[in-house]
C-alpha cells in the first residue's frame, strides 16, 4: 500500500489563495494589510496606506507626485509597505508582474475573515511594524518643514507639487529624507535584535549611555 502525503501541496494551495491579497484594517494601524512571505520564506503581515489619505491615482499629477515621493521606480521587496503603496498608485487597473502567485491590481480589496477561514495560521503571522512614511513629513508651509529638518539634523528643505498645491518636506532632496528615515528606523531595529540575541545567550552586552558607538537618547527617541 502506497501512502501519498499531500500536506505540502495543501499548504501551498492555501498560501496561493491567501497571500498577496490586501484587506482593509479599520482598527489600524494603517489603512490596509497584506500577508506575504519575507526574505526567509516566513509569512508576515505587512501594514500599509495612510488612513487619512484619499487615494487619487487616476489624477496624473497626484499619481506622479506620490510615486516620486515614495521612489516607486524602485519600490523594494513585497515584504515592505512601500511596495504595496506603490502598486496601489499605478496607472491603469492591471499591470502584470514577474512574481509568482496572485498579482494584485491595486484596487481589489479582500475580506480578512475569508482569508483566515482558508488559512487560520495567518492569525499568528508576525506583524511588520508600520514605519514612518513620507506623509508624516509633509507640510503646507516651508516654515514647518524647516523646523522639522532641524529636528532631524537635515540641511534645508525641498518641495513637491501635489495637484494644484505645493507641499514642503525636510531635507535638501527626497532621497536625503528617505535615507534619514531608514537610518533612524534601523537604529531601533538593531537594538531590538540585539536584545533578542542576548536573551538567547549570545554573550553580548548592551552599550551603556555614553559608550563609544552607543546611540544617543535623541536617536533612540526618533527611532521609536
Amino acid at each position: 500500500m502506497i501512502i501519498i502525503d499531500f500536506t505540502d501541496q495543501i499548504i501551498a494551495e492555501k498560501e496561493n489563495k491567501t497571500l498577496n491579497k490586501p484587506f482593509r484594517t479599520p482598527k489600524g494601524p494603517k489603512k490596509f494589510s497584506v500577508y506575504v512571505k519575507n526574505e526567509k520564506g516566513n509569512i508576515v503581515k505587512v501594514n500599509f496606506g495612510d488612513p487619512n489619505m484619499e487615494i487619487k491615482r487616476d489624477d496624473p499629477a497626484r499619481r506622479k507626485s506620490f510615486r516620486a515621493r515614495h521612489n516607486c521606480d524602485n519600490p523594494g521587496p513585497k515584504w515592505k509597505a512601500r511596495y504595496w503603496s506603490c502598486r496601489q498608485w499605478r496607472a491603469g487597473k492591471k499591470v502584470e508582474g514577474s512574481h509568482p502567485g496572485y498579482d494584485w491590481d491595486g484596487e481589489t480589496i479582500f475580506d480578512h475573515e475569508d482569508l483566515l477561514a482558508i488559512n487560520p495560521k495567518l492569525a499568528f503571522a508576525e506583524e511588520i511594524e508600520a514605519k514612518p512614511t513620507p506623509e508624516d513629513y509633509m507640510f503646507n508651509n516651508p516654515g514647518e518643514a524647516t523646523k522639522k529638518a532641524k529636528e532631524m539634523g537635515l540641511d534645508g528643505i525641498h518641495s513637491h507639487k501635489d495637484g494644484d498645491k505645493t507641499i514642503f518636506m525636510p531635507g535638501p532632496s527626497h532621497k536625503a529624507l528617505m535615507d534619514k528615515i531608514e537610518s533612524d528606523a534601523s537604529i531601533w531595529e538593531n537594538i531590538r535584535k540585539k536584545r533578542e540575541r542576548i536573551k538567547k545567550g549570545s554573550g553580548e552586552k548592551m552599550r551603556k549611555k555614553g559608550d563609544k558607538g552607543a546611540p544617543t537618547e535623541k536617536q533612540i527617541k526618533k527611532a521609536q
